[in-house]
């Protein structure tokens, strides 16, 4: 028998260098907006374990918007979706979004390890996969919820060397994004979608 098969994982175990990317990295979702009133009635991550959570939280206006508990998901690698922009004052929705497009899962994997290594102390399981929906534009963030007024949120020396970490949208902790693209735009509802009566 091949001792080193079982040295080595444990090893490994021991060091918080090693990952396991078949653990979830994420229990609770939330979908918001940095641009006012938008509706979402799809948005759909999936991971590279082959499960997933949605993220169709319905009307949102603000970030970090709705929150949900989407019990697990893994690293992202797709996401899939359809929104809408709610205008107030014609208490109607102008104008209509899709995405359906892959996710970079490789270098999604290496932003969440910098963000999880990135604080000298700071450790959570309140760890937060949040959706940013402004027009077309579709933003996919991932946080560690460490909010200086109230934790010590002191990075590691060199804890970023690609300068990843960014503050979030309303400057409350660091995130780092996971995917940031534009969806297609349409006057009215894309046939098949949630918005086509």
């Amino acid at each position: 028998m091949n001792s080193k098969r079982f040295i080595i994982p444990i090893i490994c175990s021991l060091f918080t260098g090693c990952s396991n990317t078949s653990a979830p990295i994420a229990s609770i979702g939330t979908a918001g907006s940095t641009s006012g009133d938008h509706s979402i009635k799809r948005m759909y991550i999936k991971d590279t374990q082959g499960g997933g959570a949605s993220f169709a939280h319905g009307a949102v206006s603000s970030y970090s918007g709705a929150s949900a508990d989407i019990g697990s998901i893994g690293i992202p690698k797709y996401i899939d979706g359809y929104w809408a922009k709610y205008h107030a004052d014609e208490d109607e929705l102008i104008n209509f979004y899709r995405i359906s497009t892959s996710i970079d899962s490789n270098l999604a994997k290496q932003k969440i390890e910098t963000l999880r290594n990135y604080y000298r102390i700071h450790k959570t399981l309140n760890t937060r996969i949040r959706v940013v929906v402004d027009n077309e534009r579709v933003r996919v963030l991932y946080s560690m919820n460490c909010y200086s007024y109230r934790m010590d949120c002191t990075p590691r020396k060199n804890a970023d060397p690609n300068g990843w970490v960014v503050r979030s949208p309303d400057d409350t902790t660091e995130v780092v994004v996971l995917f940031d693209g534009t969806g297609e735009a349409s006057d009215t509802p894309f046939p098949g979608s949630p918005y086509d009566k």
